[in-house]
């Protein structure tokens, strides 16, 4: 049994699924929407949520089907223990992966815009031990963090697509309706990265006070990321043109820029846009690096997952420091799209063989009546 004060409401499992969702990807999501399908970007990026949030559903089915169980015990009792057991090593290496690429495209885009005469190694640690030290405090207080900061994050983006429209152009939009559906379809995959996050729900669901409630919660934390990234997809080609997004490193940070007040108040928009953008960062990896720890103490069968908190940290920040370039940086990022991909596919597979096991548990109890 959980202590009641690691209990979850339903408020906050909306907003931690949410704020795991929205954090770095979204500024450069525009550039890779746009290299994938051009104009049709903010359509491929509004299909791709929209299936997401169909394998969030049957995810958030799953996990309400065991609600006392993260997916490293059910998975035993659905496809034994051997194989649980490498499913549960997946998910780890799969979180230490996530948390690696977000904190690395982080503290590059922070060097970049911000800070560039900070060394990257600094940033690292810094941003990397401002998450350990909520992490330590548990999931209670990631979610009241989330709960705080996800509204200030989502207002901010809002606020800056509706400043923005001002110096909308649909005309560049027009191209996107003549389209072959198969270049939005073609954009799915890597866009889906955008979309990770609300795995989250196979490890916390044990903690929710209502489980009942997990499908319509973690749905609705879905749905601002599906609005918010298609309408910056669509803001930032209607003002910039594809071409200029495309090649542009952030995009995002480059639409903000455009937003001017009269009489010279908030010349900078972009850097108050960043303000908040680094509170998303930072709820995405404090998440995942909790469901790395969460991971592997449940793979070994522990229950205190502090220790392995600080024993990840290393890897992390050994991993983060590989990628030598922008462009292994997106490679990696698209490599754990895929990698998210296939666990999601695997999550859909659990579900399936769970209820055709409960289907016959209760054929047997039946027979026997």
């Amino acid at each position: 049994m959980k202590e009641r004060s690691d209990r979850l409401s339903n408020i906050q499992i909306l907003f931690v699924v949410s704020s795991t969702i929205i954090g770095v990807t979204v500024l450069t999501l525009p550039r890779t929407a746009t290299e994938l399908a051009k104009a049709g970007g903010f359509i491929a990026t509004f299909v791709t949520g929209i299936l997401m949030a169909l394998v969030l559903i049957i995810t958030a089915l799953l996990a309400r089907r065991f609600p006392n169980s993260t997916v490293m015990e059910y998975s035993r009792e659905i496809i034994g223990l051997v194989p649980a057991k490498i499913l549960g090593f997946v998910f780890f290496f799969y979180f230490v992966s996530v948390v690696t690429t977000v904190l690395r495209l982080f503290c590059d885009a922070i060097k970049v815009l911000l800070l560039e005469n900070t060394p990257l190694e600094v940033l690292i640690i810094t941003f990397m031990l401002a998450a350990v030290y909520l992490c330590l405090n548990g999931i209670s207080s990631i979610a009241k963090i989330c709960e705080l900061f996800e509204p200030l994050v989502i207002g901010t983006m809002l606020l800056v697509i509706v400043l923005s429209l001002k110096n909308f152009n649909f005309e560049e939009l027009l191209p996107a309706f003549k389209q072959d559906v198969f270049e939005w379809i073609r954009a799915v995959p890597p866009l889906a990265i955008s979309y990770l996050g609300f795995e989250v729900l196979l490890f916390i669901t044990p903690y929710v006070q209502d489980t009942s409630k997990v499908v319509k919660y973690g749905f609705l934390g879905i749905l601002p990321s599906i609005f918010i990234y298609s309408l910056f997809v669509a803001v930032t080609v209607g003002i910039v043109g594809v071409e200029p997004v495309a090649r542009s490193l952030y995009p995002t940070i480059q639409l903000a820029r455009y937003i001017k007040f009269p009489g010279g108040f908030a010349e900078r928009f972009d850097i108050f846009f960043m303000i908040f953008w680094i509170l998303g960062a930072y709820t995405t990896t404090s998440s995942y690096l909790y469901l790395s720890s969460i991971s592997i103490t449940r793979l070994l069968g522990l229950r205190n997952y502090k220790p392995f908190i600080l024993l990840i940290v290393p890897i992390i920040y050994t991993l983060t420091l590989f990628p030598q370039n922008i462009k292994e940086i997106g490679m990696f990022s698209q490599y754990v799209s895929y990698f998210g991909l296939a666990l999601l596919a695997v999550t859909i597979i659990l579900y399936i063989l769970a209820v055709i096991l409960k289907k016959g548990e209760s054929s047997k109890n039946e027979d026997k009546q």
